[in-house]
């Protein structure tokens, strides 16, 4: 296990940066320290390929994440500065330093995150009975079972999609013969998780209204196949999302005046159940989705919609890691490795399994081609190097040389490689864990 922790004075004459380049540069060379270590890399190695054969997030990326995450977690500024204040303001706050690089990143509002409080209800509160049977079976057995022993209360089925990058959210009463959906926004706002919470809330809503149209009902049923929005809604805590269940803890508390209890009941998806289906269909048309690829007017969004926490946390790693690849692109050191891996993935980790720390550090200087061979000596301009080329006397002294043309080692090759698929493929060779095993092994022996 290898850990540090690095701690800087944020925004401390940096231009309105969160960050100084002499700061950036100085984290960096320590996490290449770290990185060396850990792979066994050269010394030689640059940093961005280093990262890439760790798969350890960029110095920059990890400060621009760590920024975003820490705000969303202390949340905006309870007084947001004016246009004219901010111009009269020389320097920046980190807080508004940093919540500008999100605006530039066309990021979420963190000024219109939600507001998780630590306690939704008292202690004492009496939410609605949830009812989770064991498996599919017994959940469509007892599901009809209710549905013929009910025939008073008021059947309701809500469901919450995502489809296309957009969250919708519906409740079907096949009581009333009614259905309402709402919008939740983009993935940058809103979650599943989200649109099924918010189908709940509408399906108290339908309750709400039927109540007040004079109707007596024996109590609420609501279905949905969603168990965590049924274990949040009955047990509410202070959570991404609690502004929907603050909603519905107040939409419940007000039917229990009413002399209506509630029960939230799972139900298996897509097995044929119609109000299941029905709310399925409903939720996904409320993104704007319709059948046969075509789309239509999406679904209206709810008075009370806001960033969830959860959505900003997964938007600020999606960023970094687009933010990764996109560098590694454009760079111009580590093309030895970015032959081998263009895109940063955790992958690489796996060639290493069951590798000594030896033979670990051997592959990762063969992936970089910061390793012993005279073309790599000769460049660095070693002592009594005086040539790149080969004792074969045909070509540079290269990694894929050796592996691969060098005619000094065409016996062990064909020992050692043999019939092993894609030999003759550089990338093959040291990006395939059998193979890349066989590869080192043949590089130990000359």
């Amino acid at each position: 296990m290898y850990a540090c922790s690095a701690w800087s004075n944020a925004n401390w004459r940096t231009r309105d940066k969160p960050y100084t380049e002499r700061t950036l540069s100085k984290l960096q060379s320590l996490q290449a320290r770290a990185s060396r270590v850990i792979s066994g890399a050269h010394k030689a190695a640059s940093i961005p390929a280093l990262d890439v054969e760790t798969y350890l997030l960029p110095v920059e990326q990890q400060i621009f994440k760590h920024n975003v995450d820490t705000l969303r977690r202390v949340g905006p500024a309870e007084r947001q500065h004016t246009e004219e204040e901010a111009r009269r303001n020389k320097k920046k706050s980190p807080r508004r330093a940093i919540e500008q690089a999100i605006r530039d990143r066309q990021g979420p509002d963190i000024r219109r995150q939600e507001h998780i409080v630590p306690y939704i209800v008292p202690p004492w509160w009496q939410g609605p009975q949830m009812f989770i049977e064991t498996n599919t079976e017994e959940a469509q057995i007892k599901h009809e079972q209710i549905i013929q022993d009910e025939p008073d209360a008021v059947h309701i089925y809500t469901d919450g999609s995502g489809i296309g990058g957009h969250i919708g959210a519906a409740a079907v009463c096949t009581t009333t013969q009614e259905t309402k959906s709402a919008y939740m926004g983009d993935d940058t706002t809103s979650t599943v998780y989200a649109g099924e919470l918010q189908g709940i809330s509408l399906a108290l809503q339908i309750a709400q209204q039927d109540r007040s149209r004079g109707n007596s009902r024996s109590k609420v049923l609501i279905y949905t196949d969603n168990q965590a929005a049924i274990r949040s809604t009955a047990k509410p805590k202070g959570k991404s999302g609690a502004y929907l269940l603050r909603s519905i803890a107040k939409q419940i508390d007000e039917l229990q005046l009413q002399g209506l209890n509630t029960e939230i009941r799972w139900v298996p998806a897509h097995i044929g159940i119609q109000g299941n289906e029905e709310a399925d269909r409903a939720a996904k048309e409320a993104t704007g989705w319709r059948e046969g690829d075509l789309t239509g007017p999406k679904a209206a969004e709810p008075q009370q919609l806001y960033p969830l926490r959860s959505t900003m946390k997964t938007w600020s790693h999606k960023e970094t890691i687009t933010s990764w690849e996109r560098h590694w692109i454009s760079e111009t050191r580590g093309r030895a490795s970015f032959r081998h891996t263009p895109k940063p993935s955790r992958k690489v980790l796996d060639l290493h399994d069951g590798l000594s720390k030896k033979h670990s550090a051997l592959l990762t200087q063969l992936r970089t081609e910061k390793i012993g061979l005279k073309d790599f000596l000769y460049n660095r301009k070693v002592p009594g190097i005086s040539s790149n080329r080969c004792p074969c006397g045909s070509d540079r002294q290269t990694v894929a040389h050796v592996l691969l043309r060098c005619r000094q080692h065409r016996q062990l090759r064909d020992q050692e490689l043999g019939r092993l698929r894609g030999r003759n493929n550089l990338w093959k060779l040291l990006n395939e864990r059998k193979a890349a095993a066989k590869a080192i092994k043949f590089i130990e022996l000359t």
